[in-house]
């Protein structure tokens, strides 16, 4: 149940300046809720009021007051120079204006909206959805893409294309998991390694680099310490280190002391564990139980030998360069690329607004003698290949490299 109903538009606002025709001989107070309006050209009455008050100070002529309009909605919307009247006189103001237009007035909640708005509450009474937790993580102005991973047990994953990187903790990607994620959930990260007291395994997944967390898997009633090396960004084998508190318990997580503050692990190397306990290694930026993993970007090459024909489109190998960059920049993480997907935008400039992105051809290749697509270890020469990608993959383009040739 939606007990506010459906969401109300927001005000329109902006500045109304208050003028005399001479200077102030005393100060002059326009009272909060002071009362102006703009006539349209059909003779309608659009009302705004004053925020707070405002005076005309000794000496001066005119004052700037905040003010919104009194109805919600886009009607309060108006362009500069049209609100004109006030509705009561005020002893010494001689005029009122709007040198700048008054904006933000927002129609109110659509059907569509609230249909949505009621499933994702009847679905996760009191916490938040799946759903709910993408469209929150998608709020956040440096994150281009979510991708939500539900691993069970109450853990899930979230990759998260982050452009403010991974040398800090996103405190407002933090906030959004924390206020968002449902109850008894975990964002755990990525799982690199499991410990059962002397026994390890080390997993083969990989990051793109995050911090190293230890999770008990049961009770852990005596301090436990022990030590695990890693891969860190520049390929080097790096030593963390991890206190277990006393009376731990199943499911906290407890960070490891990394080589240095700024150190970050792709992969888990090895781990030599105290023989005492159960643990799971997981790696990921954030907060305990608030973790979030960034693609890992795969570069993806394409070699092309063309033949043209004797009047090709002028800069035809630039804007073939140019479709080919923007098809590989446009994929989402984890998601595969068709080596015939390549063969059609090195003919066809790829635009995302069409129908297939399929765009309009480009002019003057008369043959494609060979290509080739590399990427993430992989080689697609020919239609049905494949540049698979891992879950936790996202393709850029690498180099481009178009061919001529005689």
């Amino acid at each position: 149940m939606l007990i506010s109903g459906r969401l109300p538009g927001d005000y329109a606002t902006g500045h109304l300046v208050f003028s005399t025709a001479y200077p102030a001989t005393e100060a002059i107070v326009i009272p909060s809720g002071t009362k102006c309006y703009a006539i349209l050209q059909d003779g309608t009455k659009i009302y705004y009021v004053t925020n707070e008050a405002g005076t005309i100070a000794i000496g001066g002529s005119s004052t700037a007051i905040a003010a919104r309009a009194v109805e919600r909605g886009v009607a309060g919307n108006i362009a500069a120079y049209k609100i004109l009247q006030m509705t009561s006189r005020i002893t010494g103001v001689v005029a009122v204006e709007n040198q700048l237009e008054f904006t933000g007035g927002t129609p109110e909640e659509t059907d569509d909206a609230l249909r949505e708005r009621y499933f994702d509450a009847i679905q996760a009474p009191g916490k938040a959805t799946a759903r709910m937790l993408e469209r929150a993580l998608n709020d956040v102005t440096t994150i281009s893409e979510v991708r939500v991973l539900n691993y069970g047990s109450g853990d899930i994953g979230l990759l998260l294309d982050h452009s403010g990187g991974i040398e800090e903790v996103s405190d407002d990607i933090v906030s959004a998991i924390e206020t968002n994620i449902a109850a008894g959930t975990q964002a755990r990260g990525c799982l690199a390694a499991t410990i059962d007291a002397s026994s390890v395994v080390v997993l083969n997944d990989d990051v793109y680099g995050g911090l190293v967390w230890l999770r008990p898997r049961c009770f852990v009633a005596a301090e436990d310490a022990f030590s695990l090396t890693y891969l860190d960004m520049d390929g080097q084998t790096q030593t963390a280190n991890v206190t277990i508190p006393a009376a731990s318990h199943r499911g906290d997580m407890i960070l490891a002391e990394m080589a240095t503050e700024a150190s970050r692990a792709k992969k888990i190397l090895t781990v030599t564990p105290s023989g005492n306990n159960s643990y799971d290694v997981l790696l990921g930026m954030g907060e305990a139980g608030y973790l979030y993993n960034l693609p890992e970007l795969v570069e993806v090459g394409v070699v092309a030998h063309i033949h043209l024909t004797d009047t090709p489109e002028t800069g035809l190998v630039d804007l073939i360069e140019e479709s080919l960059t923007a098809f590989l920049g446009a994929f989402r993480i984890g998601e595969n690329l068709e080596f015939s997907d390549v063969q059609r935008f090195l003919q066809n400039y790829f635009d995302p607004t069409a129908d297939e992105s399929i765009g309009r051809s480009l002019k003057g290749i008369d043959e494609v003698i060979s290509l080739s697509v590399t990427g993430g270890g992989q080689a697609a020469m020919k239609n049905g290949d494949k540049i698979l990608v891992e879950e936790d993959w996202r393709i850029e383009a690498g180099l481009i490299n178009i061919v001529v040739d005689d």
